[in-house]
């Protein structure tokens, strides 16, 4: 009676330790991803933001580069920050776009993504040229993402940040700022 209550027990354990190790180191490297994403959402005291409060709101981001153009539609904030003549690094471009996503994604309760856009504009021609483009989504966004943009001095973007934030880069980022 011994033996067989003892194998029993030895099949059971075996079944139960197949079932749960999988999903143990499932859990496991998620927890490890460096770029996991993780939900955020503001407490009671986030900005709400809207169209009655978005230049107010807007102004107080304390960005270097010029706001050209803004929306606000259905959680969606659309920022266009503007980068004239003056001679820029690629360094106080990428702040910039970290205080845009800052305050997007962790001062306000309601911004759900940001479709965030750098240009270049040529006042001598009167054109605009894109630079950068990002999309970015509460849900995709983390702290870690936040840190590698704000920290990525003059090189260009990693991967895993691009692909994170959706970044795209124009020719004439690539040629003027990255590889001159």
């Amino acid at each position: 009676m011994k033996r067989s209550w003892l194998i029993g027990t030895a099949m059971l354990l075996s079944a139960a330790t197949t079932l749960l190790l999988p999903q143990l180191a499932g859990n496991a490297l998620t927890a490890q991803s460096n770029y996991s994403a993780v939900q955020t959402t503001m407490g009671p005291g986030g900005l709400v933001l809207g169209n009655d409060n978005l230049v107010d709101a807007l102004s107080e981001i304390p960005l270097s580069l010029m706001i050209d153009k803004a929306g606000w539609e259905n959680g969606v904030l659309s920022l266009d920050l503007k980068v004239n003549g003056n001679a820029r690094e690629p360094q106080e471009l990428y702040k910039n776009m970290a205080l845009a996503i800052r305050f997007a994604i962790q001062e306000t309760s309601n911004v759900d993504q940001l479709l965030l856009r750098v240009v270049a504009e040529d006042q001598w021609l009167d054109t605009r040229r894109l630079l950068l483009a990002g999309d970015i989504r509460r849900s995709e966004w983390t702290p870690l993402l936040q840190e590698a943009l704000q920290s990525a001095g003059n090189s260009p973007l990693p991967g895993p940040l691009k692909k994170g934030f959706r970044i795209s880069e124009s020719e004439l980022w690539k040629k003027q700022f990255i590889y001159p």
